[in-house]
């Protein structure tokens, strides 16, 4: 597992969400945030999908753990129902770019963690995220191509 890691300054960045709880749900979460955005013409060649997390994995019960399907918007939009809009604050941030199988991605956020403690960076109080540039099941191989995003003081 390769990964680029390197420090970002990062944009204001607005998104629609749904909410999930655990990640048994999320492919369901991200269904219903596809079929609101669809019609509204916010699926496009260029739309990226992100996940934040709002709990570790290594404090909350895996299928406990808090986590937002979201699309990065590049327009205002109004939502409705379980369609929500949040923002993530402009920032400094670890990112590491990895091709992996969707079982790496424990290892990976892990792995960037360790880089983080062992660089002398600290984790800020802010959440981290992924954000995907494509869709693993239109890959060869079933990989995801994928940036992990850790806020950073």
């Amino acid at each position: 597992m390769n990964a680029k890691i390197e420090i970002k300054e990062m944009p204001k960045m607005d998104l629609a969400y749904v909410s999930s709880l655990g990640p048994q749900n999320l492919e369901q979460a991200y269904g219903k945030l596809i079929q609101w955005a669809t019609p509204q013409g916010l699926m496009t060649e260029q739309t990226k999908p992100v996940t934040i997390y709002h709990d570790s994995f290594k404090v909350t019960a895996h299928d406990k753990v808090r986590m937002s399907a979201c699309l990065l918007l590049n327009k205002p939009v109004k939502t409705e129902g379980e369609i929500g809009l949040t923002t993530i604050e402009a920032g400094k941030f670890i990112v590491g770019s990895f091709e992996i199988d969707l079982s790496e991605f424990e290892k990976a956020w892990t792995g960037l963690f360790v880089w983080m403690n062992q660089n002398g960076y600290k984790k800020a109080d802010r959440e981290p995220f992924e954000i995907y540039h494509n869709n693993f099941n239109d890959h060869p191989d079933g990989k995801a191509i994928v940036d992990f995003y850790i806020p950073i003081e």
